[in-house]
Parts: C-alpha cells; sequence; structure tokens
C-alpha cells in the first residue's frame, strides 16, 4: 500500500532540438517520432508513478513541463522556473554546444528562480554516438560540473528513460522528507522570541507569493543558510541578510515595484524589534 500521494512539477531543460519533447513522448506514451516540433511556450504533460524507497512505497504525479528551448524568452522561461520542484537537465550527445548552454544559460537561469532543486542531467542521443565509453566519461565530467547523476538516454530506443526519471522521483521523495523535518524543528524546538517571530512573518510572506510552504521550504532553506540564519535563535543582522536574498529570488519572478515593496514591508517588521 502506498504511504503517501505526492504532485511534483518537473521541468526539462536545455536547448532547441536536443529531444525533450520526445523524451516525455517515449516515458509517457511509450512512443518515439523522427518528426521535430518545437513548443511554444510549455508543453504540460502528467504521469503517474508508483516508487519506493526502503519499505515505503510512494504514489508521486510528475507535472511535466517540456519548456521552450530557445534563448531570450526570459519572461516565458521565469513564468515556467516558478514552482518547479526538480529538473531534468537535457543535452544532445551529438552537439557538445549543447551541454555547454546547460552550465551557462539553463542552470544558472532555473536558479535564479526555483533555487536549489533536485536535478538530473540525460545525455540524449546515445543512439547516435560511436565511442560510447569515450563519450560517458565526458558526460560523467559534466554532471560533477552541475552537480547531480546522469544517465545516457536515447528517446528513440528507450534506453534509461524511465530508469533516470525514476531517479530522479526518488529524490523528490528523499526532499519532501527533509522538507517535512525541517518544518517540524520550526513548529517544535525553537524558543518563542521577537525574532523568531520576524523570522516567522517572513517565512511566511515570502512563501504566500512563492506558491505556498511547500514550495517555498526549499529556498527559504537555502536563502536562511546563504544568510547565516539560524532558525533556532536569528538576529537581527542575519533576518536583514536573509530579506536582502529573498528579495534577489523575487526580482525574477516580479515585477521591481512588488519586490521593493515585500522588502520594505519585512525590513519594517525587523526594524521595530524591541519596540513598544
Amino acid at each position: 500500500m502506498a504511504q503517501e500521494f505526492l504532485k511534483r512539477k518537473v521541468l526539462l531543460l536545455g536547448d532547441g532540438a536536443v529531444g525533450k519533447t520526445s523524451l516525455v513522448r517515449r516515458f509517457v506514451v511509450d512512443k518515439f517520432s523522427d518528426d521535430y516540433i518545437t513548443t511554444i511556450g510549455a508543453k504540460v504533460t502528467k504521469k503517474d508513478m508508483r516508487v519506493q524507497t526502503g519499505m515505503d512505497v510512494f504514489d508521486i504525479s510528475l507535472i511535466l513541463w517540456d519548456v521552450l528551448g530557445q534563448r531570450g524568452f526570459h519572461a516565458v522561461q521565469n513564468s515556467s522556473f516558478q514552482g518547479a520542484r526538480g529538473v531534468i537537465l537535457v543535452y544532445d550527445m551529438t552537439r557538445p554546444e549543447t551541454a555547454e548552454s546547460l552550465k551557462t544559460y539553463w542552470l544558472p537561469r532555473l536558479k535564479e528562480v526555483a533555487g536549489e532543486i533536485p536535478r538530473i542531467l540525460f545525455a540524449n542521443k546515445v543512439d547516435l554516438v560511436g565511442e560510447r565509453s569515450m563519450a560517458e566519461e565526458k558526460v560523467s565530467w559534466l554532471a560533477a560540473e552541475l552537480g547531480c547523476d546522469f544517465y545516457l538516454t536515447s528517446a528513440k530506443t528507450g534506453e534509461n528513460v524511465e530508469r533516470g526519471i525514476g531517479t530522479l522521483a526518488t529524490e523528490l521523495i528523499k526532499a519532501r522528507q527533509m522538507e517535512i523535518s525541517y518544518l517540524s524543528e520550526l513548529s517544535g524546538e525553537i524558543v518563542n522570541s521577537d525574532t523568531v517571530g520576524v523570522a516567522d512573518m517572513i517565512m511566511v510572506d515570502f512563501c504566500n507569493d512563492f506558491g505556498g510552504i511547500e514550495a517555498g521550504t526549499p529556498v527559504l532553506r537555502e536563502q536562511f543558510t546563504r544568510a547565516g540564519l539560524d532558525v533556532k535563535n536569528p538576529t537581527a543582522d542575519s533576518l536583514v541578510r536573509a530579506i536582502d536574498l529573498l528579495a534577489d529570488v523575487e526580482s525574477s519572478f516580479k515585477p521591481a515595484s512588488e519586490v521593493e515593496k515585500a522588502k520594505t514591508r519585512r525590513l519594517g517588521w525587523v526594524n521595530g524589534l524591541g519596540k513598544p
């Protein structure tokens, strides 16, 4: 029996014609087409999976966003990135420049909006590669730079497609378990104080604009860590640093006036500490 049902938004990112749409088609309906179709904006497809981790079984619904692979469409891509909980980074093994794009364009842009989220690398079109062992070594180096596991995949033959997505689904489940642990710590172990109250207000304020606690928690964790903010005993200085970092995140998906308004509101809470 499944322990819990999860629903997660997963992006497929990479340059045009690397095979993102074909990978989704192979995974969802087990079919392949040689016809190349340019994705306009983002194509959304759903696939349900059952994943076992240890003794636990989870049902997970993956909402797969096949995002427009052309550069320059920043507004469309930023909108697509919001609320993402995982990402499949895809490149074409016959076109080395598409691997470079993941390092210099796609992953940095994603981090600006969604922060650090579970990711996996698909080195696609392995069926077109001759020297497989040499190619795999290069993919290994790229995956290390991107900070993730990798699979050599083929949308045409289906090689490693379901296996790779299953690995990402397992990582999403682990991330969920970490979130539950983090939220438990916030609710049960923090000593009440004025600064904790302000930190709590900032967290809720940010998450309300970021799609809720579940979506916002990973971003909060990352930015609080960068700010040196200890959730058990936050200081005014660390709160200010966190506010600045959260504003940087919000600037990628909110108008500048709204970002400044939220920042001013949160700084006002910090400035009010200790005042009657």
